[in-house]
Order: C-alpha cells, then structure tokens, then sequence
C-alpha cells in the first residue's frame, strides 16, 4: 500500500494538470429588427398591378375581410370645395367629375348589411376665403356660413344600404354647380366623430384636394376683436367650426375610430403646392396612425378606397420561437409597415372570426405578406416581392 501511493498521488497531479475548466457558454444569437408589411392585396412580383383582374382579386379580398370583422360603420368625408372643379393634370377632366365616377364606383362595394354615412362639405355656401387664406372682402358672416357649411347626407346608424337610394342622394355631386365652398376639414371630422361616436369598427375615410380652412378663418377673425367677440356671440359652436382638423382626429383616435386620408387629382410632386397639402395630410395621417393615398382616376379612387378601409384592419403578432412562444409581440395595422425582431410569429387578425397564420420574418429585407384566396375560397396569406 505505502508503494502505491506515491503512484496514486502522480496520477491525480497528472489528471489535475490535463484539466481544463469548462468553456463559458455561448450566448444567443442577437437577432436584428425587419420590416414587414401586412398588405391587403399586391401582385406577387410586389410591383404596382393596375390591370382589371387584380383589381377583381383585391375586391374579393376586401369583401373576405369585411366577412371577418363583423358590422362595419363607415363615413366618407367628400370634398365639394370650389378647388374640385380645377381640371386634372395634362387632361381636360375636371377634378369632381372623374371623383364623382369614383364615389358611384365606390358604391357599388357596399352590401345591404353594410353601414355606411356621406358628408359633403362645400356645396350649398360660397368660399368666404380666397386661395390665399385671406377673407373675401371682409365679409366676415359669409366665412362663417362657409366654415359651417357641412351637411350629412346618410348616417351610418341607419340599418341597411340601399344601393339606388344613395346614388340618388349623390347626384347633385355630378353638377359643377355644387363646388363652391371651402375645406372645413376639422369640422366635418367632428361630424363623423358625433355619427361614429360608440359604434364598433368604425372608420372615417376622406376624399379631398385641399388643405384645410377652419384654423385660417380663426387668424382671420383674431385680428378684428371686435368681430371676433360679435361671431362668438353669433355662432355659439364657434370654436368647433374653427377646429383644426389634428384636434378633431384626436377624438377620433380616443374613441379608436379608424381615420385614412385619400388625395385626389393633385399636381406631380414639381408642385410646390400639392406638395404642401400632401406635407399636410402625411403628418394629419401620422397623427391617426394611418398613411395617406392618392388618386387621379376614378378606378385608382376606387382602389385607394379599398385599401384605406383595409387599413382600419388590425392584427397581433405571437412569438412561436424557442424559448419565447406566446407572448404577445407587437400590434400592428394592415398597410402600415413595423419594425420587429426577425424570426418566427403566429399572425392573428383582432376580428370578430379571426385568422390566423404563422410567418416567418428575415432579417435585412423588407418582409411583406399579402392576403390571398385559391380556388377553393380559403384565405391565406403569401410572402411576396422578397428576394
């Protein structure tokens, strides 16, 4: 025993010394932000299609949708201003004519469950401003009567659309006659606001050219004190009338009612002035969490409509990966792109019968997944336009 334990003692230094503590382990792979963008309907090379067929394609999805969510109220907000009858660019059509054929396009999506409101502004008083902002020969009552100058012509609280009924309402908007007021754009947001006030799935959708007028009137009206004081004596919702459209959209938002802006027939972007207004409507759009459109055809109008009802569509996205499954990790809206962590999300829409699909997110492209529906009617959803 005494001579095997110097043997014994040996062997343990030499384990000792062969001995290597254990590497630390590797920490996980840090994972990037990407894009994605959940899209209505887009052709599956991601570029712009215009052709009838896709057109057809995205009402079939937009007709799905609406099936999914349940009772939908909408109001359009349509500009009648005097600056609709200024003619389209390189083209002898004026504004509200080609618009006018886009709203009669429009009312051909809705079904007779559908609740759907009009305002028109603009039609029944003369413009109290010139295309400067300043009072017309300081006939301060005749700008007022301008500002107020809103008027609903359907209510979406209304059960019920009859197709033929609303045409007729809007065929006055076909005569050059009807444009000749201003843009009370705040004013006619809180109108859709009082219509929309409590009612699920709510949305307002406005077609316009302008920028707004009622905040321009009230720097108007500051300057003279002693006008000011006899138009607030007169007109008690004063301030309301005035509104800007950002302090009216922030209603909207509180009551979570869906807002989108769509542009119509607006000079190229050479245009100092359209560029202003599309300045306008980007930030007013911001401030709603939507973006805005554009239109120059009565097609393109009908088009931009359907993707900014599609926009008021909201989805949540779950993380499936290892380790982190469940958890909610973002909210999102159809048309409007965010930033998350690559990897991989189980997609579900917050409507009434909701669907849902997994998708995977790759870093450094833009992940862009549009709706789609086969042959046998079932719904899905496809990457699209990523290299």
């Amino acid at each position: 025993m005494k001579k095997s334990l110097p043997l014994i003692i040996l062997s343990a230094l030499i384990i000792l010394s062969c001995a290597r503590p254990a590497p630390p382990p590797t920490p996980p792979k840090e994972k990037l932000k990407t894009e994605f963008l959940l899209v209505g309907h887009r052709s599956p090379s991601g570029q712009p299609d215009r052709s009838q067929e896709t057109l057809e394609k995205k009402k079939e999805i937009y007709h799905a949708l609406k099936d999914l969510s349940g009772q939908n109220h909408i109001v359009i907000i349509y500009d009648a201003s005097g600056s609709m009858k200024e003619k389209l660019e390189g083209k002898d059509q004026k504004r509200f004519e080609a618009a006018y054929e886009g709203l009669k396009q429009i009312v051909t999506l809705f079904k007779p469950n559908d609740r759907v409101g009009l305002i028109v502004f603009g039609s029944k008083k003369l413009a109290g401003l010139t295309s400067d902002g300043v009072i017309i020969r300081k006939d301060y009552t005749r700008a007022m009567e301008a500002c107020g100058d809103v008027e609903i012509i359907f209510n979406p609280r209304k059960k019920g659309f009859d197709q033929k009924e609303f045409l007729a309402a809007i065929h006055f908007l076909g005569s050059e006659k009807a444009y000749i007021g201003d843009t009370p754009i705040g004013y006619s947001v809180l109108k859709a606001h009082s219509l929309l006030k409590g009612l699920s799935n709510a949305m307002t959708i406005l077609i316009t050219d302008g920028e707004e007028t009622g905040p321009l009137l009230a720097q108007n009206v500051a300057k003279n004190k002693a006008w000011e004081q006899r138009l607030r004596r007169e007109y008690p919702d004063f301030d309301e009338l005035t509104l800007s459209a950002f302090d009216a959209i922030k209603r909207l938002v509180d009551e979570k009612i869906h807002f989108s802006p769509i542009l119509y027939g607006l000079r190229g972007s050479g245009d100092k002035e359209a560029q202003k207004i599309r300045d306008f409507y980007h930030k007013l759009a911001t401030a709603s969490g939507s973006v805005y459109l554009e239109a120059v055809t009565p097609q393109g109008l009908l088009n931009a409509f359907m993707e900014a009802e599609m926009m008021s569509f909201t989805f949540a996205l779950y993380s499936t990966d290892p380790g982190k499954k469940g958890p909610l990790a973002a909210r999102g809206k159809v048309g409007i792109p965010l930033m998350i962590e690559e990897g991989k999300y189980l997609l579900r829409t917050d409507t009434e019968k909701p669907f849902e699909q997994e998708v995977e997110l790759k870093p450094r492209v833009k992940n862009i997944f549009s709706f789609n529906i086969n042959r046998e009617g079932k719904m899905s959803l496809v990457a699209i336009g990523n290299p």
